[in-house]
């Protein structure tokens, strides 16, 4: 019998960790089932345009997909609840940065919209350590229903997303954009959450596809890096369902 990859390993340990906690996960390829899944949980105020299929004309069956994860209909977790919800969304698409790199990707605002105008250059940070060029694995879309923000759902999301990157597309990098709110709260380094090995200030001012002044930091981890995380496997206490700390 083939033994198990370590990446293998690491991802059965997550889908362990939220089957325990009462959740299954789904795949799904149709980035419009994701807007319309996100529409109908509460507390919306916006769709990330970098995953809006009203935003790119992404090819059926591309590199681009998202992860809904949902209850478990009866299980002792959600007190035998007979119907399952959706309790979490992610999305993730593949982007082959070409000889501009991923700087080239934020100037002409690309990685938000191909069918608005560019972005322009006013107050859009370039900080030259974040200029990649390779296969970049690239999340967001991120939201936690407001009833299972306790079980760190966002921890075990974003680490699968990340092992499931290297796993079937081998990417040099793996990014993400957060609003300074998220930065500023440090979830998005910490070992025991989203673990990027650094964030970088790539834009200050008007963000046109986002329709709103914002600052905004880009998220970066390297193959070496996400490599070494999945040889160490996931942080103990992030598997166990009893964990109470806010996602």
């Amino acid at each position: 019998m083939r033994r198990r990859s370590t990446t293998d390993q690491y991802i059965d340990l997550l889908l362990e960790a939220l089957n325990a906690r009462g959740f299954f996960v789904e795949q799904d390829p149709d980035l419009s089932r994701w807007r319309r899944c996100l529409e109908g949980m509460p507390g919306i105020v916006g769709i990330n345009p970098s995953f809006d299929p009203a935003h790119h004309d992404f090819a059926p069956g591309g590199p681009q997909y998202w992860l809904r994860l949902s209850t478990i209909p009866n299980h002792p977790a959600h007190q035998m609840c007979k119907t399952s919800e959706v309790a979490a969304v992610i999305a993730f698409r593949l982007i082959e940065t070409g000889r501009g790199g991923w700087i080239d990707w934020l100037r002409s605002g690309r990685l938000f919209s191909e069918k608005l105008g560019p972005l322009g250059t006013t107050k859009i940070l370039l900080p030259r350590e974040c200029n990649w060029t390779g296969r970049i694995g690239h999340h967001g879309g991120l939201v936690v229903a407001e009833a299972y923000r306790s079980q760190r759902l966002a921890y075990l999301l974003t680490h699968l997303i990340r092992a499931i990157s290297i796993k079937r597309y081998g990417v040099d990098y793996h990014c993400g954009l957060v609003y300074e709110n998220l930065y500023r709260s440090g979830i998005p380094l910490r070992v025991d959450g989203y673990g990027y090995a650094r964030a970088d200030l790539a834009m200050d001012g008007w963000i046109g596809a986002v329709g709103r002044f914002a600052r905004m930091y880009t998220t970066q981890i390297d193959r070496a890096g996400m490599l070494a995380q999945i040889e160490a496997g996931p942080v103990p206490a992030m598997l166990a369902p009893e964990q109470t700390i806010a996602a």
